[in-house]
């Protein structure tokens, strides 16, 4: 349980390092990661305590509740993907999550005027996403970038224990 309240403080301390204006967070990555080795439970604590730690530090706002529900929306469907520890699994799981996050930000940004203040009509909503691309470009990338790196690292640590089990059990 520690390791989940210290996995939530840091995804709330990245999350609220880069930020809206830097529109890079690996967060996305991180739960994504989460989600193949910890219960339902914990990635709820970690997803969601994460945002409340990172408007904790940056302020509170309605953008607050669009946020929690963004990242509520990826972890139903990570967990309806039920990751993998391997590359297509997590790559599947950005492909969904990412745009289902970004989609939920921008349509919440409309709905509640936070960031742009863009009219509540069609095009206006369709200004909203279109304002957001940049966004999820950049939140892919870094997304998919801590994945592979999670990937690799998780891969090594586990060729690493099963070549020590095999030298041990030779000797």
């Amino acid at each position: 349980m520690i390791a989940t309240w210290l996995l939530t403080l840091g995804c709330g301390l990245i999350a609220s390092r880069f930020h809206h204006d830097v529109g890079i967070a690996p967060v996305l990555g991180a739960i994504l990661c989460a989600g193949i080795f910890l219960k339902p439970r914990d990635l709820w604590i970690i997803g969601l305590g994460g945002m409340l730690i990172r408007d904790l530090i940056l302020g509170f706002s309605l953008f607050t509740l669009v946020r929690l529900a963004a990242i509520a929306l990826v972890i139903l469907s990570i967990r309806q993907l039920k990751l993998q520890p391997n590359l297509r699994s997590l790559l599947t799981g950005l492909v969904i999550s990412s745009p289902l996050f970004h989609l939920t930000l921008a349509v919440g940004d409309w709905v509640t005027g936070t960031c742009g203040h863009w009219p509540r009509t069609p095009q206006g909503l369709a200004q909203s996403i279109a304002s957001s691309w940049p966004y999820f470009q950049k939140s892919l990338a870094v997304d998919l970038l801590f994945s592979a790196l999670f990937l690799l690292l998780y891969t090594a640590v586990v060729v690493g224990l099963v070549n020590r089990k095999v030298g041990s059990a030779v000797r």
